[in-house]
């Protein structure tokens, strides 16, 4: 097995998974398609991927992305998701990525919800504040200036002025943050040959100027067979828990497998992630998916998972009929999401 390959849709309610810039009181949806679909960066995908990872195997991050050691050795961070560890005076350590993901992009065109939120706040202000101690201060004042009149009226008069400069202290502030419901499609493919291997040139180069020669390449860091399969089977048990995305607080949403695709296979091929692309109704292309299963189908074994009112009806039997001419799948064949990338884990 040289990698694995998983593509799959996710349905998300209304949610907003990973805001733009934003402008002024708004938070903005990363649109594409002329602002018509949703989606995710890869890096917000990485992020909530290295995070359900971590949950499960909380030991085995050894460092932070700001911040990385580098030793593929013992830190899955490192290992799954590479690094570039500066030296000084020396260059930098680097180290290509095992794990890659796709963005979660949106498929469907469907119109953006803008949600108002307000924000209380009852802190005195710091100029409120002043003005209370200088209440205080003229109170002490009228106390000894009691019996001149004129003098405590003139007191009397400064404080009222001052009690009406006051603002109400309350704070209300309003926001609105915009959201979207749609199916999102995210593709992971997995260099499983090169999970915790690292090879270094060795000897550099011979030769001279133009004539120079690369010499040759040495593993200089083999974590063996038993450590790749537990980090590979760690990364499919984290797609199936993936949920840290931004604003979950408020708008939680599950990015685990609706309908899923995966393939264990003995080329290093990202062909399978053009599979199950949506039109803009939601319907699935299913000459294109025949295709691309029978291509894959050369090189791999195929697992599928599938949950039912995630599309349509009509695109369901497409989905069927896709899978028996395209990669000889029956539909009894086709298990849960997660008894699909349980059976993959198996297989591993």
């Amino acid at each position: 097995m040289k990698s694995i390959n998983m593509v799959w849709l996710s349905k998300a309610n209304l949610s907003n998974i990973n805001a733009g810039e934003g402008s002024g009181n708004v938070t903005e949806l990363k649109t594409y398609d002329k602002g018509r679909k949703p989606y995710a960066s890869g890096q917000s995908v990485r992020h909530a991927l290295r995070q359900s990872i971590e949950r499960a195997h909380p030991d085995v991050y050894k460092c932070v992305p700001e911040l990385p050691c580098g030793n593929v050795n013992d830190c899955w961070l490192c290992d799954l998701f590479g690094y570039l560890n500066p030296k000084k005076g020396e260059g930098s350590d680097r180290r290509w990525s095992a794990l890659k993901v796709s963005p979660a992009l949106g498929q469907i065109r469907t119109d953006i919800v803008t949600d108002m939120l307000t924000r209380h706040s009852i802190q005195e202000s710091k100029e409120n504040e002043e003005k209370y101690e200088k209440i205080a201060e003229l109170e002490k004042e009228l106390e000894n200036k009691k019996d001149n009149a004129e003098e405590s009226n003139k007191i009397k008069e400064e404080i009222d002025k001052i009690k009406g400069s006051i603002k109400d202290t309350k704070d209300q502030r309003i926001a609105h943050v915009q959201l979207m419901e749609n199916i999102y499609k995210i593709g992971v493919v997995i260099d499983y040959d090169n999970i915790g291997k690292v090879l270094v040139p060795e000897g550099i180069f011979t030769g001279k100027k133009e004539v120079r020669k690369f010499k040759n390449w040495k593993i200089e860091i083999n974590i063996g067979d038993d450590q790749r399969k537990e980090r590979a089977k760690s990364v499919l048990d984290g797609i199936m828990n993936l949920s840290d995305f931004a604003k979950q607080a408020r708008n939680m949403v599950s990015f685990s497998p609706d309908i899923v695709i995966v393939s264990l296979q003995n080329r290093y091929n990202h062909r399978l992630m053009r599979a199950l692309d949506l039109d803009d109704n939601g319907k699935i292309n299913k000459d294109e998916l025949e295709v691309i299963l029978k291509d894959i189908k050369q090189c791999s074994e195929i697992l599928v998972g599938y949950t039912p009112g995630v599309i349509s009806k009509e695109s369901e039997s497409d989905l069927y009929e896709a899978l028996k001419k395209g990669a000889n799948i029956e539909k009894q064949d086709v298990k849960t999401p997660f008894e699909a990338i349980k059976d993959a884990i198996n297989k591993i």
